[in-house]
């Protein structure tokens, strides 16, 4: 029963309940309304702020005078009638009913009086004001007959009646208004007392309303008139409140299962302490702080930093607009400020600092200190906002491993209480590694694991994720993960960008260099030429070979391949792409994008002319093979302006490229038997803007120009080596 209390914002009714000592304060209410000998009326008003626990103060008075038979406790929730007439009835049907069960055991009811009375009520509402009807329904001749007859059997009975009023602060203006001229209108009722609770300043704002023609604090002093006795809610200690609010935190914890380092709780305590103390005004902000955690921390539990969320949680319960500001400003608070020592950023920090302030201004019972140092514990990039520590980019793998709110991969989790479309669930990844370790290689198509999860959607979030937890995969895991990437290679894209090694084609090749790391140095060879042969594309053989870590002179401690390794699996990749040859495949028209590590592969590891060879015997059976090979040596440019791709020129790196792995004397020929109109260029180098002009032919043309010109510099050399002789 406590549990469910604490975890609910239901009001409580027993003293067991009770955390905040306010028992003993209702009790000494209750006493003093049961021994009161004086027959007059009295009006008490409970004041507290919304949330204060007022309903929780009501319920235990009632519970004290419960065994008291000298008083009659009723309840009247004002908040459940739509209309003044019916607030108006309402009020005393409630009152004769409770006395009816309470007092009368004649057949003649006191609700019987009421009935009679009521219809009346809104016929006159319709003719007059609000203070109209409630004169005439209580000066009349039915209503003086209910009266006289209560008091008389209060009286009889030695009794009192005591109204509890709740939720008055709820009321709309013009209700509230009506509710307090029927109280000052019936407080003259013999042996009846009245505690209304109300948070004053609310109340007080809507009398004003009302007599706005009248003094400035025409509200205030309407309420002195009504209110005899003004009591304020014990105040709670802000040590109970801390205490208290922290309970709904542990709870929250356990139920999603959560366990906090001791280092992480005291980050938490240090950081709620600072900012959110001052926020702690009442039960309700402490209990609605632990629910709203009973909901997200389940909900995200392995997918983001629990303290960040709960820190984060806070700032939502506590200061609404600063939440709003975080969430639609990602880049403003993620990352850091990049080369800070090259670029002024005093802007952006200046648009920080305005957004904050202006924010932190919004808010209630504000301590911007306490909150600015949250802030710059949570996001260091307002470090350099507040001061002049900076961070590097060296940071963001640990911001990613951490999973922290200040990383641009995880910021969005934290305010959509799921995984962005395009993400993929730090669950699944582990539940991947850990499912991986069972895995049994190779898989056939249909059976592998990574059907169900890695795809042309799904890939680039996914081997990004891979990649960060790489280190931390077994080298079982590691094995069979290596082998179920390279047979999905056709399944991961791979896009024209200006950085082709940020593609998810490229990411992948170099995860499986990780992985092939993880297992134990004698291993390592056999597992790198088995993802080469059953990777699906050859261009990803080519891929995971171009990745494979080397051993660096430079870095002797570095566990790579040793240039022997490299040669042995090199010399497989080679002969793998040989039987593609022998098979009468047409390299340049199977992975034109790949013909020049091709060429380097299988001159360096299968024969050296072996391309020498090869191309001859292309360009014989297939003239424009010649163009395709020249296109594939020929980069990508990007436009500044538009960001569109488009092929560069055949320029001096690019013939320096294609002439270390094949005959410059092969190609030339080629072009003077075959594209003979190539040959004859301008002595300016050719370009062309023309986009209806054909970019294979340009290509050799560039050719050309450039064999001619490397023959003009070596026979320059030539001479200038003479003459010195």
């Amino acid at each position: 029963m406590e549990d469910k209390n604490y975890s609910s914002d239901s009001p409580i009714h027993e003293q067991g309940q009770d955390r905040f000592s306010r028992w003993s304060f209702s009790e000494r209410v209750a006493q003093v309304i049961s021994k009161r000998s004086d027959p007059s009326s009295i009006v008490i008003g409970l004041y507290g702020i919304w949330g204060d626990g007022k309903t929780s103060v009501l319920n235990f008075i009632e519970k004290s005078l419960e065994s008291d038979k000298k008083v009659i406790c009723i309840k009247f929730n004002p908040w459940r009638f739509g209309t003044e007439d019916e607030l108006l009835t309402g009020f005393f049907f409630d009152i004769a009913e409770a006395l009816d069960a309470e007092l009368i055991k004649t057949g003649d009811k006191l609700k019987d009086f009421v009935k009679k009375a009521a219809p009346g009520a809104g016929a006159i509402m319709g003719a007059k004001g609000a203070g109209e009807v409630l004169g005439s329904f209580i000066s009349g001749p039915d209503i003086n007959e209910l009266k006289k007859r209560i008091e008389c059997e209060l009286e009889s009975a030695k009794r009192r009646v005591l109204i509890l009023i709740d939720d008055v602060d709820r009321l709309e203006k013009a209700e509230i208004q009506a509710l307090f001229r029927l109280v000052k209108l019936t407080a003259d009722f013999k042996y009846t007392s009245y505690i209304l609770a109300f948070d004053k300043d609310v109340v007080a704002a809507s009398l004003q309303d009302r007599y706005s023609s009248a003094a400035e604090n025409s509200g205030e002093a309407f309420l002195e008139k009504i209110i005899q006795v003004p009591l304020h809610l014990p105040a709670v200690e802000k040590q109970v409140l801390r205490e208290f609010c922290f309970q709904g935190v542990d709870e929250a914890i356990n139920i999603a299962g959560i366990s906090l380092s001791e280092q992480q709780v005291q980050e938490f305590v240090r950081d709620f302490s600072a900012a959110f103390d001052d926020c702690l005004t009442t039960p309700r902000k402490a209990k609605l702080y632990g629910n709203i955690l009973m909901f997200s921390l389940p909900i995200l539990q392995g997918e983001v930093n629990p303290v960040d969320l709960m820190l984060l949680e806070g700032i939502r319960t506590f200061c609404p607009s600063l939440y709003e500001v975080l969430r639609i400003n990602k880049g403003l608070f993620t990352g850091s400020f990049r080369d800070s020592y090259y670029s002024n950023n005093d802007d952006e920090k200046e648009q920080i600092r305005n957004l904050l302030d202006d924010a932190l201004s919004r808010g209630k019972n504000i301590n911007k200190a306490g909150f600015i140092d949250l802030l710059k514990n949570m996001f260091p990039k307002l470090q350099s906002v507040y001061g002049n520590m900076s961070y590097g980019s060296d940071w963001y793998e640990k911001w990613n491993n951490g999973q922290r709110i200040c990383s641009e991969n995880y910021f969005s989790r934290y305010f959509t209480y799921a995984i962005p479309k395009g993400d993929i669930s730090d669950k699944v990844i582990q539940e991947l590694f850990n499912e991986s370790e069972k895995w049994s290689e190779p898989f056939g198509f249909e059976s592998n694991p990574l059907n169900e999860i890695l795809n042309d959607s799904s890939a680039e979030a996914l081997i990004k994720k891979m990649r960060h937890q790489a280190g931390k995969i077994n080298a079982d895991a590691s094995l069979a993960l290596a082998v179920a990437i390279a047979q999905k290679s056709d399944d991961i894209p791979n896009p024209e960008v200006f950085y082709s090694w940020m593609t998810p084609f490229s990411q992948a090749s170099m995860l499986v260099s990780d992985l092939i790391q993880n297992v134990q140095k004698p291993d390592r060879v056999a597992l790198a030429k088995k993802c080469i042969e059953l990777s699906a594309s050859l261009e990803f053989k080519l891929e995971i070979f171009r990745w494979l870590k080397r051993e660096d002179e430079n870095k002797p401690e570095k566990d790579a391949f040793s240039e022997a390794c490299i040669d042995e699996i090199g010399k497989h990749l080679g002969k793998i792409i040989n039987d593609k040859i022998e098979g009468r495949g047409d390299l340049t028209k199977l992975v034109p994008k790949s013909i020049p590590t091709i060429f380097y592969t299988l001159n360096k590891y299968v024969r050296n002319e072996y391309v020498n060879d090869y191309v001859a015997g292309l360009i014989s059976n297939d003239s424009e093979a010649l163009v395709r090979i020249l296109d594939s040596y020929v980069p990508i440019a990007w436009g500044m302006e538009s960001c569109i791709s488009h092929k560069s020129d055949f320029e001096r790196e690019q013939y320096n490229s294609l002439t270390g792995q094949l005959d410059a004397s092969i190609v030339l020929n080629a072009i003077q038997d075959h594209f003979h109109q190539a040959m004859d260029v301008s002595d300016d180098f050719p370009r062309v803007y023309d986009d209806d002009v054909e970019k294979g032919v340009l290509f050799l043309e560039q050719f050309v120009w450039l064999h001619q010109y490397v023959l003009r510099e070596w026979e320059s050399e030539e001479e200038s080596h003479d003459s010195e002789e």
